[in-house]
C-alpha cells in the first residue's frame, strides 16, 4: 500500500476520526480556507465550524498529511487578471500562515494565481486543477514553469498506455502526476464547463432561476434520467479494486469526498481497495439510480476487462459491450 491519497475535507461526518483508520494511506488534505469560492458551494462557516476545520487541518498537518488548499474556480470574472485578485490571494496565504497551516500546496484553474504564488510566496508547491482538463504534455509543456504538480484530465484515466507515457514525462521533468479516482461526470460531459463556471457566482440562485426554465446544470442527472445507464459504465471513474493498476503510474489519487453524502464510505473503501455495495454511491456526484450497480459483480468479469480497457472510449461506437456489461452489473 502506498501512502497516494488526497481527500477532501468534508464536515457532514467527523473527518479526524474517518482518516485515522487510513493514515499509511493519505498523503494530502484538499480544502477551500473561508471565504475563499472553489468548485464546490462553500459550507457555513460559522465560528463553531470554523475552529472544528481548523482542528482538522492541524491534526492533518500532525500527523504529517500534507495540506492542499484550492484557489480552482473556473471563474474570477474581472478580477480574473488584476491587482485585488493578487492581494487577496496573497492574503489568504498570510491568514493560513498566522494558524499555523501555511499551505503545501495550492491547487489552482488560474496561470495568473500561479504566476503571482511564484512571485510572493515561492516555497509552495503550485498545482495545476483538473479542472483545466488537458489531456496531455503538449498542454502541460507552455505552462512547466508555473506548475510543480498536475492533475491528467479525466477523459484519458483508463487508458493505461497513456497514463504510462504520461507518468514517464512527468517523472523525467520533475513533475508529480495525480488523477481523480471518483468522478461521477458523465465522460465528455458538455456541460462541465459550464457547471464549473457557476460555482465563481452564486449557483444555488441560479440553479433555482434554471427550474423556470425547466433547465437544469446537472446533465448527468437528466441524461440517466432518460435511462441512459450505460454512460455510467462510459465514465472515467476507477473502481477500488482497479487502483493498484494505477497507483504504480500516478502519485496522487484525488477522493471528492467534500460534498459527498457518504464521505467516509468513499475513504474506506478507496483506501482498503474493496468495497462491498452500489459503486455509484462512490461516486461523485452521487447518482441515484432504480437499481443497484453491484460492484462486487465486476469482479472477474470480461465484460469489464474489455469496457474499462476500451481503446474506443472517447469516440464510442455504441458497439454494444456496455450494453451486455449492464445486463450483468445493474440488478
Amino acid at each position: 500500500m502506498r501512502r497516494t491519497l488526497a481527500v477532501g475535507h468534508f464536515l457532514n461526518a467527523p473527518f479526524r476520526e474517518a482518516c485515522a483508520p487510513h493514515l499509511g494511506r493519505i498523503r494530502e488534505v484538499f480544502f477551500a480556507w473561508p471565504g475563499v469560492l472553489s468548485c464546490r458551494p462553500a459550507p457555513d462557516f460559522t465560528e463553531e465550524v470554523r475552529a472544528r476545520f481548523l482542528a482538522d487541518l492541524k491534526w492533518s498537518r500532525e500527523n504529517g498529511i500534507l495540506l492542499d488548499t484550492l484557489f480552482n474556480c473556473n471563474c474570477y470574472g474581472d478580477m480574473a487578471i488584476s491587482p485585488d485578485l493578487a492581494d487577496f490571494v496573497d492574503r489568504v496565504l498570510k491568514e493560513m500562515d498566522g494558524e499555523g497551516l501555511y499551505p503545501d500546496i495550492v491547487t489552482t484553474t488560474s496561470p495568473f494565481i500561479a504566476t503571482v504564488l511564484r512571485r510572493r510566496h515561492p516555497s509552495v508547491k503550485i498545482r495545476l486543477s483538473v479542472n483545466m482538463r488537458i489531456h496531455g504534455t503538449l498542454g502541460f509543456e507552455p505552462v512547466m514553469e508555473l506548475f510543480d504538480s498536475f492533475y491528467a484530465s479525466r477523459e484519458h484515466h483508463r487508458d493505461l498506455d497513456w497514463l504510462a507515457k504520461l507518468s514517464a514525462w512527468a517523472r523525467a521533468n520533475g513533475k508529480i502526476l495525480g488523477m481523480q479516482a471518483n468522478s461521477g461526470c458523465l465522460r465528455q460531459c458538455p456541460f462541465q464547463q459550464f457547471h464549473d463556471n457557476l460555482h465563481g457566482h452564486n449557483r444555488i440562485a441560479q440553479s433555482k432561476v434554471g427550474e423556470s426554465f425547466d433547465f437544469s446544470v446537472f446533465r448527468c442527472k437528466t441524461n440517466y434520467e432518460r435511462g441512459n445507464y450505460e454512460d455510467f459504465l462510459r465514465a472515467t471513474w476507477i473502481r477500488p479494486e482497479d487502483l493498484p493498476r494505477y497507483e504504480g503510474l500516478v502519485d496522487v489519487v484525488k477522493l471528492a469526498t467534500r460534498r459527498h453524502p457518504h464521505p467516509v464510505e468513499v475513504l474506506n473503501a478507496y483506501a482498503t481497495y474493496s468495497y462491498s455495495g452500489n459503486l455509484a454511491d462512490l461516486m461523485d456526484p452521487a447518482h441515484k439510480f432504480p437499481k443497484s450497480f453491484d460492484n462486487k459483480s465486476f469482479d472477474s468479469n470480461p465484460l469489464w476487462d474489455a469496457v474499462r480497457g476500451c481503446k474506443s472510449a472517447n469516440d464510442c461506437t455504441h458497439c454494444g459491450k456496455c450494453a451486455k456489461l449492464l445486463e450483468s452489473v445493474f440488478v
